[in-house]
Formats: structure tokens, sequence, C-alpha cells
């Protein structure tokens, strides 16, 4: 199971997003291929099947099994100065 760590700024970041959206909740997802795979966030009304849910800070993420499979955590932050969320996720290794 992927432990989610999320700073205060970027909580409030997602919440206002959500409310700006009327959404429930935000997906967390793998886009990209390759050596560059990225973390996707989006707004969403619900889970997709197989996607594993987590609430922190009282905001609600559905979290891709791909990710929660293979990541031990996900580090979001929120860049001050470049207005944006920053993730970096920490794969497992085995």
């Amino acid at each position: 199971m992927t432990e989610l760590i999320i700073d205060d700024k970027a909580i409030e970041f997602i919440k206002a997003e959500l409310e700006k959206e009327n959404s429930p909740a935000v997906r967390l997802s793998v886009t990209g291929g390759g050596c560059c795979q990225q973390l996707g966030i989006a707004t969403v009304e619900k889970e997709i099947a197989r996607d594993v849910k987590h609430i922190e800070k009282g905001v609600t993420f559905h979290v891709e099994k791909y990710l929660n499979d293979n990541t031990s955590s996900i580090d979001i932050t929120f860049d001050d100065e470049r207005k944006m969320l920053i993730a970096n996720m920490n794969y497992r290794i085995e």
C-alpha cells in the first residue's frame, strides 16, 4: 500500500480545485511511459475499478492500482513560486 505524504499547501490547492470543479475526489495515476513516467492528478466523480481509496486530511484520493502496488510513497508538495503541485513517486525496490 502506498503512503501519501501531502503538505498542507498542496491540500489547500487540491481542495480549492475540487470545489471549483464541484468534484468529490482526486485520482492519482501514471502518465507517460518508459523512463519518463509522471504522476497524473485529476478531479473525478468516482473511482475506476481496482483503484485504491485513501483519505488524507479530508481529501479523498483514488490511487491507480499500479501505483498502489508499485510505490512505497507518493510525496505531493505545492511550489509557491510556480503555483503548481510537485510530486515525487518512490518506487518499491525488490
